[in-house]
This record gives structure tokens, sequence and C-alpha cells, in this order.
């Protein structure tokens, strides 16, 4: 981009932030945000949501145009935004910022047993190895992270066919200079829709589904080491993630097994899903027989 181009892309983000500013409380007021931050960086769709703790998430916008797409975004809200990295590192903590999908991704996502609670199949042509059933496919998904009130946070992702080259790091690079006003604009926006939305109690996020697992049979220790392997995480991980050495993870791996009167990590998986104790509804095939989740 040529700097008289982006002098000119710069100009039309600060107009239509400015509009998104000045009325934050009208309907189309992501859609105007979305808007502005096109203007830097063009994006084939775009969708937002909010996350808080012990909720489904709450829907704020979204430029999906066809039915496929729209269902694919309903079945997202209701269940496999629990699959999302973005969801799983909020409840981590993540902070505000500019991400690539893939680097919030524990380093050993697929092999991730709660994949199987939701019937879904890796798929190798996407970004994470997966998508909800009806989700555009092919797609590069790059996250603007924004911190709210109350530990919530919103995600706008903003999406490009990875076989046209997705987010380049320059990309990146120029949608992190003006992200702090992007969560500024975010946030007197959702002063106005906060008031709307309507918290689910019932939801069961992964960690209210996690619950009591182990309680009683395994030290606190051992139920975290549990619980971060049904979500994903290798031994390496773990130990940067809890701050303990490989070996002692290991050790605490070997005694939870005994506890529980196991001796592989599918059967850690088997016994959670029974845990459950829940039946199964079968997830709606994608096109070509397979079931995918976003």
């Amino acid at each position: 981009m040529s700097s008289e181009d982006l002098a000119e892309s710069i100009a039309a983000f600060s107009a239509d932030a400015s509009r998104a500013i000045d009325r934050p409380d009208r309907v189309g007021s992501p859609y105007t945000l979305f808007d502005a931050i096109a203007r830097i960086l063009p994006f084939k769709l775009a969708m937002s949501v909010v996350y808080r703790r012990g909720s489904t998430p709450v829907y704020v916008a979204d430029t999906f145009a066809d039915r496929k797409g729209k269902r694919a975004l309903e079945l997202y809200m209701e269940s496999t935004y629990l699959l999302n990295p973005v969801y799983n590192a909020y409840l981590a903590g993540l902070e505000g910022g500019v991400y690539r999908l893939r680097e919030l991704a524990p380093d050993n996502y697929f092999s991730s047993g709660h994949y199987r609670h939701f019937k879904v199949r890796q798929q190798a042509d996407e970004e994470l190895g997966y998508r909800t059933h009806g989700w555009p496919a092919g797609m590069e998904e790059l996250v603007v992270a924004i911190e709210l009130p109350n530990d919530e946070l919103a995600e706008i992702s903003l999406y490009r066919q990875a076989s046209l080259g997705g987010f380049s790091d320059a990309d990146c690079a120029r949608l992190r200079i003006v992200e702090p006003l992007i969560g500024a604009i975010y946030r007197r926006i959702w002063q106005y829709r906060r008031k709307d939305s309507r918290r689910d109690t019932r939801s069961q996020t992964f960690d209210l589904l996690l619950g009591d697992f182990g309680k009683g049979k395994l030290s606190p220790r051992e139920r975290e080491v549990a619980h971060m392997i049904l979500k994903g995480h290798s031994s390496e991980s773990i130990g940067r993630n809890l701050g303990i050495s490989i070996t002692t993870v290991k050790t605490h791996r070997q005694n939870l097994y005994a506890k529980l009167g196991l001796s592989t990590q599918q059967e850690l998986f088997s016994l959670f899903l029974m845990s459950l104790q829940k039946p199964e509804t079968p997830a709606e095939p994608d096109g070509d027989g397979q079931v995918a989740a976003h």
C-alpha cells in the first residue's frame, strides 16, 4: 500500500469511526465500526460476539449473507463456541489485542477429546482443522479481542479466503495501530447493547461441564491437570500454564490415572463424557457427510 493509499484509508477510517462514536446507541453502529475497519483492512466477512462467564455468547453483529451461514452462526452461539480458542483463551484471562486465531489454540488442540462430545470431525483444509456445519469454508481468521467491564470480552472476527493469502504480517501490524481506538468505540457501543442483552443462566460452558469431574477422588492440582488434558493441552503446555516442571506434570498425570482406574488419555475422555450423563444429540452432517464446527 502506497503512502497516498494509506493516507486515504486512514481518512476514510476516521470518518466512519467518528460516525460510530457520535451515535453508539444506533442499531447499526457495530456495522459502522465494521465499515471503518474495512477501510484500512479489507475483509470478506466479519462477526462479533461478547463472551460472559457461565453464559452463552451475546450476539452483536455479522455480515454473513446466506441462510447457511446464518444457521452456522446460530449453531456456534448455541454450542460450538465452547470449542473456540478465543472463548477458551478468554476463560484463561486473554488480554485485549489483535490475534491470529491459530495463535490462541492450545498446542495439542486437535487431539482434545471434548470434540467427541460435540460430534465434530477434523477437516484438514481449515485453519484449525474444523468448522461449524455451514460455516464459510477455507477462511483465515483475524481476531480483535476487546476487554469490557464486568470481566466480559468482545470478539471481532475478520475473515479472508486462505487460498488468496489470508492476512499478512503487515495487515496485522496495521490493525494493531488502530486497535486501541476500535476498543474504545466498541466499549461505547456495548454500553447501550448490554442493557438490552439477557444473561442465559442455563448455559453450560465447557468449564461448567468439567464441573466436579474428579472431585473427591483427585487432589485439587490433579483435577487441574485433568481438566487441562481434557481441554487439549500437552504436558509441556500444562507445565507452562501452571508453572511446574514437565516431570511434575507427568507425576500428577500418572497419579490421577491410577486414582481413576485409567491407563490412557482416551479412557480419561470417555470417563468424562460418561460423567455428563446426558444423551448426545447427533449434529447435522456437513455437505460431504462430515460433521464440522467453527
